[in-house]
């Protein structure tokens, strides 16, 4: 399962269109492919793809993040249903949830911050999964880079990228040392959202952004075509598969799929650590009483019966 993180903190740069029209265009080749979206606005699944939020009560990415709720990971997925899908690919989607929202504060309560994300799709039966970032450099994003195989990082040919850039750069780093992971791969930078033809600031700027030594894959100039197919709930390779953003999306697809078949030649040791739940007094007693109760002779049955209750959440 080749785990790659659409990423950059600088907002506006069409992460999200590019993780969509990614998935799709994976799906569309034939691939399994999964999208979570990790952003708590939820563009993706609201905005580009018409889906509901998971309810707050039922199982949900935000639950699963922290622990509320141990189902499987199946549970949390939808699939999409509007979208081209050659023979044996999916189109799948983990929605974001309202609970999104209040995840950075009790992420960062856990004591290996990071892993969970990694953990909750790590039984996920899929070839290809794709995680929309938020537009910061907080607590879900090194989740989704401690997961993550390689990065993808949208960016606008102007020089406030080229900052945006050194930062991510400088995250990655500390992600990498803090839960000693193994280096993350820049798979490519993806400019996006700009006029054609390029003006000559952005020609500069661009020419600035291949000094990073990090491969430029194909374009995403601006189209009101992106506007209309996510007015339908649609992604652009099925809404208007002639168009440039369409191409555009397979080529990229295309690239992940061939860095994807070297990497299963080469595999990298990439586990999270084994997971520790936290010691929970009250679910000790209540463990004890169990193993009392199924074991004596009766006489002390019962005995611990008068402890207050606390309701145990599913595991």
């Amino acid at each position: 399962m080749q785990i790659t993180s659409v990423v950059n903190q600088k907002g506006g740069v069409g992460k999200t269109s590019l993780s969509v029209g990614l998935a799709a265009a994976l799906a569309e080749r034939g691939r399994r492919a999964l999208l979570i979206d990790l952003d708590p606005q939820g563009h993706a699944t609201t905005e580009l793809l018409g889906l509901p939020e998971a309810p707050m009560g039922a199982p949900n990415l935000a639950r699963a993040l922290t622990k509320t709720w141990k189902g499987p990971v199946e549970e949390l997925i939808v699939s999409h249903p509007r979208s081209n899908i050659g023979r044996g690919g999916a189109f799948d989607v983990i929605p974001t949830s309202p609970g999104m929202f209040d995840l950075i504060r009790r992420l960062d309560q856990f004591r290996v911050p990071g892993w969970q994300l990694a953990r909750v799709i790590q039984f996920a039966n899929y070839e290809h999964v794709i995680i929309d970032c938020p537009p910061a450099l907080d607590v879900l994003t090194n989740n989704a880079l401690a997961a993550t195989h390689g990065i993808l990082v949208p960016v606008q040919p102007d020089r406030t990228s080229i900052r945006a850039l050194r930062l991510l750069k400088d995250q990655i780093s500390y992600v990498e040392q803090t839960i000693s992971r193994p280096p993350v791969v820049y798979l490519g930078l993806v400019p996006s959202l700009y006029r054609r033809p390029m003006s000559g600031y952005a020609t500069v700027a661009l020419r600035e952004l291949h000094e990073f030594d990090i491969p430029v894959f194909p374009h995403l100039p601006l189209g009101v075509v992106m506007n209309e197919a996510a007015m339908r709930g649609m992604p652009v390779t099925t809404f208007a598969p002639e168009t440039v953003q369409a191409a555009a999306f397979r080529q990229i697809a295309h690239l992940v799929d061939s860095r994807a078949a070297e990497a299963a030649q080469h595999p990298v040791q990439h586990i999270a650590p084994a997971e520790q739940d936290d010691f929970v007094f009250e679910d000790f007693i209540a463990d004890v009483s169990q193993a009392r109760n199924a074991n004596d002779n009766g006489s002390r049955r019962k005995l611990y019966d008068l402890m207050p209750k606390r309701p145990r959440p599913p595991r």
